[in-house]
């Protein structure tokens, strides 16, 4: 409680950030999904006391809700109060990254690099113009930041959560440009508050597995850097290497979407490196036709009549496979006996037809089945 009145500030889908009640964090406002849907502020008055909503916009996009609930003659204008401080911020924020990107220049190059279509004409100029040889091999390393919550809330709003964001952000770019890794050819940018991309180039070589491993080497150790922060969290990959700059924005997409494919299958990494993950990407993209006609029949067929799955025939089976069908390795990195590996694989195979110590299709279709389990769980 602030005086009379409870405060509220959102995200756009009406989750509580901030709050005078520190037990609310995390959890949905009633009033805030109301002033989302209606996109207009409003009031819902009662004998005493009126829930005072208004919508949050940045940028002509909705960013929040800010919820006050207190005394009729002072609610509004307190709520109306917050809504513009924080406005405000949020503008200073953005207008304070961009100042800092393009002290050096390569912001705007970055952004066009990073956009759907290239306008060369515009680009290899502006590159020239700052030394930036356009014709080398690139690939853009992503890193996903997520900002622990804090409890504290000042209905002063001096923002000091949000500068300290600010300034954790800045000293993590800081140090990633001095990365031993990286030289003038190479561009750090904020790509948004949660993201920062590195454009990593190399001189053309025939082999690309060489640059692959050069690419697993910094991520190590941008990661190692990134760790000694305590404030974020974070998840680091890198797309495919492309010649020229026609790919990079499909570069970033791609390192994007293996950190989410890591992120949901092992939330506790962060360096997510392709091949460690390789079963759950292909997992991801399987074709409707082989979910459809292997994996869902199998799963079919192993899930019980309460609804559950049959998770310990899955494990034993993934194990068994992941062990290169060797029942003596299974069985010492699980600490199962070798007579309940085989009972559980004979069950399995009696159940699904799928026969992993004789059949390499079959052992495959299995990794794909315990993926695809633990995808969709």
């Amino acid at each position: 409680m602030v005086g009379n009145s409870v405060i509220h500030v959102t995200n756009e889908e009406g989750r509580i950030l901030a709050s005078t009640e520190s037990k609310r964090m995390g959890t949905k406002s009633s009033t805030a999904q109301y002033i989302i849907q209606v996109l207009r502020p409003a009031a819902i008055k009662s004998a005493e006391f009126v829930a005072y909503g208004t919508p949050i916009y940045f940028n002509k996009e909705l960013s929040g809700c800010v919820v006050i609930r207190g005394p009729a003659d002072s609610a509004p204008r307190q709520g109306e109060l917050i809504r513009v401080s924080i406005e405000s911020a949020l503008e200073y924020e953005y207008y304070m990254r961009n100042r800092e990107q393009n002290e050096d220049g390569t912001a705007s190059i970055a952004l066009m690099l990073l956009s759907d279509k290239i306008d060369a004409e515009r680009l290899v100029p502006l590159m020239n113009k700052h030394e930036l040889d356009n014709m080398l091999l690139r690939s853009v390393l992503c890193i996903s930041l997520k900002f622990h919550q804090t409890s504290y809330f000042n209905i002063n709003l001096n923002l000091g959560y949000q500068a300290g964001i600010e300034r954790i952000r800045a000293e993590a770019v800081k140090r990633i440009k001095a990365n031993r890794y990286l030289n003038s050819q190479d561009i750090v940018y904020v790509y948004d508050g949660n993201t920062i991309v590195i454009i990593k180039s190399f001189i053309p070589v025939s082999d690309y597995s060489r640059i692959y491993l050069s690419l697993d080497k910094i991520c190590q150790d941008v990661a190692r850097t990134l760790s000694e922060f305590s404030a974020f969290s974070f998840g680091i990959s890198y797309g495919n290497v492309s010649y020229g700059i026609n790919e990079l924005k499909k570069s970033l997409q791609e390192a994007m979407e293996i950190i989410s494919i890591g992120q949901r299958t092992q939330p506790k990494e962060q360096l997510f490196i392709l091949e460690h993950i390789l079963f759950d990407n292909i997992c991801h993209y399987l074709y409707p036709q082989i979910v459809n006609k292997l994996i869902e029949p199998a799963i079919s067929k192993l899930t019980k009549k309460d609804g559950s799955i049959q998770q310990d025939l899955i494990s034993c089976a993934e194990a068994f496979v992941d062990n290169c069908m060797s029942f003596s390795r299974t069985a010492q990195n699980t600490m199962l006996h070798r007579n309940t590996i085989n009972s559980r694989l004979a069950k399995l195979t009696s159940l699904t037809g799928l026969d992993p110590a004789h059949s390499f299709r079959d052992a495959f279709i299995i990794k794909m089945l315990a993926t695809y389990i633990r995808q969709n769980k």
